[in-house]
């Protein structure tokens, strides 16, 4: 009796220790599921608490483990994302990346501002967020070959801009046949446009205001050689000719060496605190002849002491262009009238004339390089039409502005602003272009 007793408790005692066993193996299994559950939800910072020693132990350190190094790993992508994401914002070239579904998956900051769209454009057809047809067409025809595509395209924004595109297709992923989207870059080259045509309208000015004098020169001198030369009267006439369109190209070259070193990078004035009167009435005394000779009066309203700072020689130079120009077309017997005042923080010098004066749609292109308001009067007159594009260089390089005010029969009005002399000492720089 006593051993059958011993085997029932030996039995019983087996059972609650496999119970015990099985309670805490299921409390382990459970606490392992949760800490899997809260990885799987993006808690990566969870762990198995448990005894390493036990198979169910080492199962929990094993889980352990890869929850610490799938964090390590999405933090290395994270960083990487945002490197990557600071890059592309951080370029001057746009970026573009268009998916499978031809939607917008990425546009960098510089995109953004080219082609004004927002951040909501993610996700949007790129018609739709980019209305150009000719940039749809670069990106079908990228996703359908597989040789990037170069295009230039026009996005129709104030004030237009010129964008090169340069297109290629994301090459297929796990064995898929089709391409996974396009990416494209934006190179802005509107200024580098505009500076071309600037260029070539430039040396195309050039070329024609260099023909005239010299085929007037060269007919002329061809004239007197066959013949003209044993005329007194013919001989005097082209002689004179030659004078004259020699000097309207050696005023042409001068003004176009004075261009020159204007836009010269690194270029400065030697600034001092200057009398503005002084210089004033120097100009008016050189031009005096010619002024006489048109009838003109040249007036000078009384000023006070004024100081400037700026370079003797690029003042005269601006004053004597704004005169001789006023004299040229404000037309026989105008007046002219310089005065200056001291306003503030500047000084403010006009010239103004009550001749024939300038139409409001001539006003925005006066200081442009070979602009003429009457091409034909101007060349007459001999004007090269360089002349305010050189005095805005100075005034600029000054620190100054320039300013144009007209009404046709009511006369025009230049009003230069510069800073006012301050007692600094003269900085030294190269010798500005000599005054004519």
């Amino acid at each position: 009796m006593s051993v059958f007793a011993a085997v029932v408790l030996a039995i019983l005692a087996a059972a609650v220790a496999a119970m015990l066993t099985t309670v805490r193996a299921r409390g382990s299994i459970r606490a392992m599921t949760r800490t899997a559950e809260s990885i799987a939800a993006g808690d990566l910072g969870a762990r198995v608490d448990g005894d390493s020693a036990s198979d169910i132990g080492r199962l929990g350190e094993a889980l352990n483990h890869v929850a610490k190094d799938l964090s390590g790993s999405i933090a290395a992508l994270r960083a990487e994302r945002d490197l990557l994401a600071g890059i592309l914002d951080g370029m001057g070239e746009g970026v573009l990346l268009v998916g499978r579904d031809e939607r917008i998956v990425l546009a960098n900051q510089a995109l953004r501002g080219m082609a004004l769209i927002g951040d909501d454009a993610v996700g949007l057809l790129v018609l739709e967020a980019i209305r150009n047809a000719a940039l749809k067409e670069a990106l079908d025809d990228a996703r359908a070959g597989g040789e990037p595509v170069a295009r230039e395209i026009e996005l129709g924004r104030v004030p237009p801009r010129r964008l090169l595109v340069r297109a290629s297709r994301l090459p297929a992923q796990d064995g898929s046949s089709k391409p996974r989207g396009v990416i494209a870059v934006f190179h802005d080259v509107t200024d580098l446009r505009r500076l071309e045509t600037i260029r070539t309208d430039f040396v195309a000015n050039v070329s024609h205001e260099l023909r005239t004098p010299v085929t007037a020169i060269s007919t002329a001198a061809e004239t007197l050689l066959g013949g003209a030369l044993d005329d007194p009267a013919d001989a005097l006439e082209f002689v004179g000719v030659i004078d004259r369109h020699a000097l309207r190209l050696r005023h042409l070259v001068d003004d176009l060496l004075d261009l020159s070193k204007l836009e010269a990078k690194g270029y400065r004035l030697a600034l001092a605190d200057l009398d503005l009167g002084s210089i004033i009435n120097h100009c008016v005394a050189l031009l005096e002849e010619p002024a006489r000779k048109k009838r003109m009066r040249v007036q000078i309203d009384p000023m006070a002491d004024i100081k400037v700072r700026a370079d003797r020689r690029a003042v005269e130079q601006v004053v004597m262009n704004l005169l001789e120009n006023a004299i040229k077309y404000a037309g026989e017997g105008a007046r002219v009238t310089l005065r200056a005042r001291a306003a503030g923080d500047h000084v403010e010098l006009a010239v103004a004339d009550d001749g024939v004066g300038i139409p409001a749609a001539h006003l925005g292109r006066l200081f442009e390089r070979f602009y003429r308001v009457d091409a034909g009067r101007s060349r007459e007159l001999g004007g090269t039409g360089l002349g305010l594009s050189i005095v805005k260089h100075l005034v600029e390089l000054m620190g100054g502005t320039i300013r144009v005010e007209s009404e046709p029969g009511r006369g025009a009005c230049f009003t230069i602003r510069l800073s006012p002399g301050g007692g600094a000492s003269p900085s030294a720089s190269p010798v500005p272009p000599s005054p004519r």
